[in-house]
């Protein structure tokens, strides 16, 4: 695997680790394919049972990396597409359908950093996490993320966060429902794998139909999801 992503494994525990530090672990398209495929895999593993997504360095992730590009004197208007496609798939959290993932926070998650960090089903956060949107400062719009983000936190406190490119720190994050967990920095890693573990020693039947049941319900009117709900197979304990 490339070394912009650092993978570990610790039994039934996948912890994957974004590796650019000196680039605010901004995300390229090397990186993107990275997590991508190693998302994948751990879907298709049986002997994982739970993701945990970090960084290296001070910052989890600044979101794309414009600069990627900018030296380049050929078209890379098709590069820049697979790229945005591959980010994506990452920002609905498309190559992990049935297993949790944590994302762990500590430091500044910004524009696609965010979208990536609310986009695992929990994300612990510590004291030094700050959350934020801060593409309108340069003139540009958020346009892939902002409905995803409309989801976590409804139509008024998005268009705030996207409108103004404010940051917010991780109490604000939580009130509004993008951090599950706040969490001392220096603890932080610790307390992810312990809930990691915690999660990995339940059936894995049982959490993959309650995180599928989750994201769908999103999608649908009340009585459409509890219609979902009981088509779901029925689960066995592991």
């Amino acid at each position: 695997m490339s070394d912009v992503l650092r993978i570990e494994r610790n039994g039934s525990l996948l912890r994957l680790t974004m590796n650019r530090p000196d680039k605010r672990n901004a995300l390229n398209s090397e990186l993107v394919e990275a997590l991508n495929e190693a998302l994948e895999q751990a879907e298709a593993d049986d002997d994982v049972r739970v993701v945990i997504l970090a960084a290296k360095g001070s910052v989890f992730c600044a979101g794309a990396d414009f600069k990627e590009f900018a030296d380049r004197t050929d078209d890379t208007t098709a590069l820049s597409a697979k790229r945005s496609a591959g980010m994506g798939r990452l920002f609905q959290m498309s190559p992990v359908k049935t297993k949790p993932v944590i994302a762990v926070v500590d430091g500044a998650a910004l524009g696609g950093g965010a979208a990536l960090a609310i986009a695992c089903d929990v994300v612990m956060a510590s004291n030094e996490a700050k959350f934020g949107y801060p593409e309108i400062k340069g003139g540009f719009t958020v346009a892939g993320v902002l409905p995803l983000l409309t989801r976590h936190v409804g139509t008024k406190a998005a268009f705030d966060l996207c409108a103004t490119g404010r940051t917010i720190d991780v109490a604000e994050a939580q009130t509004l429902g993008l951090v599950t967990y706040e969490v001392d920095s220096e603890d932080i890693m610790l307390d992810a794998e312990r809930l990691a573990e915690l999660l990995a020693g339940y059936s894995a039947d049982a959490l993959s139909i309650m995180k599928q049941i989750v994201n769908k319900s999103t999608d649908l009117q009340l009585d459409e999801a509890i219609a979902f709900a009981r088509t779901v197979k029925a689960f066995e304990n592991d």
